[in-house]
């Protein structure tokens, strides 16, 4: 983009990633047969794994901001899916670990890897101002969203 970009194209670019974000997500959960949040817990193991990190449910509940019980709910159907595994933690036997199995990776692996390619190599292209400089959108957009979320929920409870 150049000097000449207005607030309003940036806007309008935002509304279509959006919108194809959205429409990408209903696609894979229509082919894999998953919800929203299953498709968000995948991807984030299949991701952990390939780094060679291992999870905890309470990682995931953290990452997708919900209780443990919904954590458990959502890991139990999960489980019946085939899409992941609870494992012994090697080393505190009070804990278990949640790992993607051999169909996670399988029926999501390549959709959330072939995004996160592409993805990456528009990131690579932006140099070192236009990364900083989409870091800082994206953080004032991920605030503003927040703050109205947690404003929308404090007027509720009251």
């Amino acid at each position: 983009m150049d000097a000449s970009t207005t607030t309003g194209e940036v806007l309008d670019a935002l509304a279509r990633f959006r919108a194809s974000d959205t429409q990408m997500h209903q696609r894979v959960r229509a082919s894999s047969s998953l919800g929203e949040n299953e498709m968000r817990i995948l991807g984030f193991l299949l991701r952990q794994h390939r780094d060679g990190k291992v999870v905890k449910p309470s990682e995931i509940s953290r990452h997708l901001g919900i209780s443990s019980a919904s954590t458990t709910a959502l890991l139990d159907r999960l489980e019946r899916y085939g899409g992941v595994e609870r494992v012994s933690h090697p080393t505190d036997r009070r804990s278990i670990l949640i790992a993607p199995t051999d169909r996670a990776a399988r029926d999501v692996a390549d959709l959330v890897d072939s995004f996160d390619d592409r993805v990456t190599l528009a990131v690579d292209g932006l140099g070192d101002d236009g990364r900083a400089a989409v870091l800082a959108f994206l953080d004032a957009v991920t605030a503003a969203a927040d703050d109205i979320a947690v404003g929308e929920r404090a007027q509720t409870v009251r």
